[in-house]
């Protein structure tokens, strides 16, 4: 086995014992899903900041308001961070 197939092969069990503890909790959010609240949690001041903060969040801005919007939908989600995505739904709506 290759060092990049034994790499590969740590990073899938990896995964999986990650999608096994979320879904052991209630309401538990992915990695992803807290990556994205927190960006959204925050206060950004120049224009550009936003943008710069999701790249480094390590998505592409289209990826990032994709998967923001189908969270928004997300019961789970919701009772995870209630006040953010209410604000967020209400933000959404309005336009």
């Amino acid at each position: 086995m290759s060092e990049q197939e034994r790499t590969e092969t740590v990073q899938s069990q990896a995964e999986v014992e990650n999608q096994s503890e979320l879904q052991s909790q209630p309401g538990g959010l992915s990695p992803v899903e807290r990556r994205i609240i927190d960006v959204e949690r925050r206060r950004f001041k120049h224009q550009g900041s936003k943008e710069k903060a999701i790249i480094a969040a390590g998505f592409t801005p289209i990826a990032y308001y994709q998967r923001l919007n189908v969270m928004l939908d997300d019961e789970r989600v919701c009772t995870a961070a209630p006040q953010i995505i209410d604000v967020l739904r209400a933000r959404r709506d309005a336009d």
